[in-house]
């Protein structure tokens, strides 16, 4: 599936360990218009959690995920794995190249 929308939240990251290493979880609220109101979506990403925990608020583009549920113990968990993006814009990257303020108060 498919979403294209803009990063709003990003929710702490949980990582543990586990028989095979140590391994982490990276999540992001997408919010997106789907008819007459907009809709957001919680996707996460452990395969590149360093890259995809780089996203910020304000980022705007396509994320490509799966879901996919699991049972513990008769209780049941869905799980929204994003595993491509690809951003139109960064607000990151635009706040870093922009010109700095000159120090001290304007002239009259």
């Amino acid at each position: 599936m498919e979403v294209k929308g803009k990063i709003t939240a990003i929710p702490p990251a949980v990582s543990g360990v586990s028989s095979r290493g140590p391994w982490r979880k990276v999540f992001i609220v997408v919010e997106y218009e789907s008819g007459q109101y907009p809709k957001r979506i919680l996707l996460s990403n452990m395969n590149k959690a360093e890259e995809f925990g780089r996203l910020r608020i304000g980022d705007v583009g396509t994320f490509k995920y799966d879901h996919s549920v699991s049972d513990k113990n008769g209780k049941y968990f869905m799980d929204t794995n994003c595993w491509s993006w690809t951003l139109d814009s960064l607000v990151h990257q635009a706040a870093a190249t922009a010109p700095a303020s000159p120090a001290g108060p304007e002239p009259i």
